[in-house]
């Protein structure tokens, strides 16, 4: 079962809540799809036993050939590159590695190289956690292609547990793709309550069963509550606004290190979230 930890922005607590899951089960594949900035290690504090370099193909282009390269610019959808009479300019951070230059360009004139893009990390973790990271490269682009390098090391028969990228954009979709569940992660506030329907509209269309952590509760109004009460949204849990837990935050201590009872509250968010997925 592969479950997938998202909200609809940052800062709602949602490593919290994935970290927090993945201690109170004790087993578990853990993923942080957060390429660009991966903080899950914080809280878990992971042995890590081996490190994947990601690389993509890039085309480069022998110029000094004298060749035509402008097919490659017309069949390039991303405008990576432009042909000026003898010349080629190439913007590598467009470039999406299709190979498409390889294809059109003309024949030995036009070479690919690899290039990193970032690192998937794989480790573990007590009490039994397989965990994984993937760190995008600073200055790249490429943040789906390091979470593609993730994909590989997944085994959906097992417990997966995926930390995804906040927002509604591609990442954060390709972080839900194959999950059998996703919980979403908010705060009482207008700002937590529309990027809740955001994520919300977004797994509808995907076909996605979900349901709502709402954390820091008592810092707004009660309008994601209501909100969630008249559409059929499943509230799996409350996290309180408490000060304790914020300082055990900063140290990087999870919620069930701050009160034992958070992991029979997640391990019966576990049970909910297996219930549903059998009706």
């Amino acid at each position: 079962m592969i479950i997938s930890v998202a909200s609809g922005k940052g800062g709602t607590g949602k490593t919290t809540v994935a970290t927090a899951l993945a201690l109170s089960v004790g087993y578990c594949q853990f993923m942080d799809y957060d390429v660009e900035a991966p903080n899950s290690s914080f809280f878990l504090k992971p042995y890590i036993k081996h490190i994947q370099k990601v690389t993509i193909k890039q085309p480069y282009f022998l110029t000094e050939t004298g060749e035509d390269f402008s097919k490659c610019a017309e069949f390039c959808n991303y405008n990576a590159l432009a042909v000026l009479k003898d010349d080629v300019i190439f913007f590598p951070e467009l470039c999406h590695g299709c190979g498409g230059c390889m294809l059109v360009g003309p024949e030995g004139a036009v070479r690919e190289k690899d290039v990193e893009v970032g690192e998937v990390k794989k480790g573990v973790t007590s009490p039994n956690i397989d965990y994984y990271m993937g760190d995008l490269k600073p200055g790249s682009m490429r943040t789906v292609s390091v979470q593609s390098a993730l994909d590989k090391a997944i085994i959906p028969w097992e417990l997966v547990i995926i930390d995804c990228p906040p927002g509604t954009s591609c990442p954060m979709v390709f972080s839900v793709k194959d999950c059998d569940y996703c919980i979403l992660v908010t705060e009482p506030t207008p700002y937590g309550l529309n990027d809740l329907k955001l994520s919300i509209d977004v797994l509808e269309k995907m076909g996605k069963p979900f349901g709502v952590v709402i954390n820091r509760d008592g810092i707004g109004d009660d309008e994601v509550e209501k909100y969630c009460i008249k559409n059929g949204v499943k509230i799996l849990a409350k996290i309180p606004n408490d000060k304790e837990i914020a300082k055990y935050y900063s140290i990087g201590e999870s919620l069930v290190e701050y009160d034992k009872n958070w992991k029979q509250k997640f391990e019966n968010i576990l049970e909910e979230i297996e219930k549903d997925l059998v009706v």
